[in-house]
């Protein structure tokens, strides 16, 4: 049974990405982040993040990884990918239910 919903909306970043740019930098470098990075083999594996405009990193569930890629494919946006994602949080866990494409 699920116990509480969150909604996190910001721009998609592989983790292999998040961890490779310097904090202080990092917004600024989500907004550029490429389509056809987010959908790199290492990166599909590294999993994804969503980094919010108050500078704020969420690490998404493994689970995640399939809606992401599927939502990723069927843009045509090329850089700044911006996500709506809602989870839930079951067992101690947040697993990721929806994900959405904001234009």
């Amino acid at each position: 049974m699920a116990d509480t919903e969150l909604t996190v909306e910001g721009y998609l970043m592989d983790v292999g990405c998040i961890r490779k740019n310097p904090r202080d930098e990092l917004v600024a470098r989500a907004r550029d982040h490429t389509r056809d990075c987010a959908l790199m083999g290492h990166c599909v594996e590294s999993g994804y993040g969503i980094v919010t405009e108050d500078d704020r990193v969420t690490v998404l569930d493994p689970d995640a990884t399939p809606q992401v890629v599927t939502t990723v494919e069927a843009t045509d946006t090329e850089r700044g990918i911006r996500l709506r994602v809602t989870r839930e949080e079951r067992d101690g866990q947040m697993e990721t239910t929806a994900v959405e494409e904001l234009t």
